[in-house]
């Protein structure tokens, strides 16, 4: 197609030099419409922006963990002790898709990265994070360091309304716990209840009707009527009951 227009050139009387400059412009406007097709073709492939090299290098801005509980029994993660699928709101940014397991005797979130060692995720840099288990996501958000702060770092979400419910899952390390020679890693967790602009510790079930006492009756009833067992051994119990203040609020 190129030797046709160049052959019709020179059969208007067009110099051997105008024509050589005329090919080398042609050729580098060809070159560059295939470098865009191959561009787009590439970008229409590509799986998230966390796989910009940039992006997967802001993911990376952590430290290389290592396991400090190996030798203990139990471990020191929520839900499970293998990667699960989560997503991360990371200095502003969603990542979705990652391999995440959440450390909760440090407080901390592990990553896996093909090619990379297990990185401790940069916490200042978290604002909050989504584990997919068991066909259910947890959300948790970061509290921060604020030492005013009722809530301190990762705290699930685990109910959000006009009021919202809060549990800080931990696990504790229990010495030389089993028969006198390993650790114990214990699970234990705190319930906390937003109210208007104050967030208070729900020590149990009598707290939390204390909490809730502005609509004594209606909880009373409901809870007769419905048959609902608070228990602070489960902090989903507390959902439906807060639910339902919720609704005689609204």
């Amino acid at each position: 197609m190129m030797n046709t227009g160049i052959k019709a050139y020179r059969q208007q009387g067009i110099s051997e030099s105008a024509l050589n400059r005329l090919s080398l412009v042609l050729i580098l406007i060809i070159s560059c419409i295939v470098s865009d097709e191959l561009t787009l073709k590439a970008s229409e492939y590509s799986p998230g922006s966390q796989q910009n090299p940039a992006d997967k290098q802001l993911l990376l801005n952590g430290r290389i963990w290592r396991n400090e509980y190996s030798k203990a029994f139990g471990d020191q993660f929520f839900l499970t002790n293998t990667f699960i699928k989560g997503s991360v709101i990371f200095n502003g940014k969603r990542f979705n898709d990652l391999d995440l397991m959440f450390d909760i005797a440090n407080d901390e979130l592990l990553l896996k990265v093909d090619s990379y060692p297990v990185i401790l995720m940069n916490k200042e840099m978290i604002d909050s994070f989504t584990l997919n288990f068991g066909n259910r996501n947890y959300h948790i958000i970061n509290a921060g360091t604020d030492t005013s702060n009722v809530l301190k770092g990762y705290v699930n979400v685990l109910y959000d309304g006009t009021s919202t419910l809060y549990v800080k899952y931990m696990k504790k390390v229990q010495p030389l716990a089993i028969d006198g020679r390993y650790d114990l890693l214990a699970q234990e967790h705190r319930a906390y209840l937003k109210k208007g602009m104050q967030v208070l510790l729900i020590s149990g079930k009598r707290k939390l009707l204390t909490l809730l006492e502005d609509k004594k009756k209606e909880i009373r009833d409901f809870l007769r009527s419905g048959k609902i067992k608070l228990t602070r051994k489960d902090p989903n119990t507390y959902i439906p009951l807060l639910r339902y203040y919720d609704s005689l609020r609204d």
